[in-house]
C-alpha cells in the first residue's frame, strides 16, 4: 500500500514469509484489498486519515479454516489499524490461534 510497491517488491516481500502453507499475492490495482476492505467493514480512509474513495485492507492478518474458499470470510483476523472492531495483532495470540487452526481436521 505505499507509493513504492510494485511486483518486485511483492515478491522480496514474500520471501520474508515463505512457508508452503502461505499464500501471497499482487493486486496492483487493489481490488482483493478492496474487497477485504468492504467485508472488513474497514474505514474509507487512509493512515494519515485522508479519505479514500473505498476501504482497503492493508496491515490484516488473515487466517483461514482448511477448504474455505470464500476470502472474505476468515475464522479470524487481527491487524495493525485504528479500528476497534476487531483484536489488534498480538503475536502470541496469533500464533496460538493458528496452531490451533493447523491441528484440526
Amino acid at each position: 500500500m505505499l507509493p513504492a510497491d510494485n511486483k518486485h517488491a511483492a515478491r522480496l516481500a514474500a520471501r520474508r514469509f515463505a512457508d508452503e502453507r502461505a499464500r501471497h499475492y499482487w493486486d496492483a490495482d487493489r481490488r482483493l484489498a478492496g474487497a477485504l476492505g468492504a467485508a472488513l467493514s474497514l474505514p474509507a480512509a487512509a493512515p494519515s486519515g485522508e479519505p479514500r474513495e473505498r476501504p482497503l485492507a492493508w496491515d490484516v492478518y488473515l487466517a483461514y479454516s482448511r477448504g474455505v474458499t470464500d476470502i472474505e470470510r476468515p475464522h479470524f483476523w487481527m491487524h495493525q489499524l485504528n479500528v476497534e472492531h476487531a483484536p489488534l495483532l498480538d503475536e502470541g495470540v496469533w500464533r496460538s490461534r493458528v496452531e490451533g487452526l493447523l491441528r484440526t481436521p
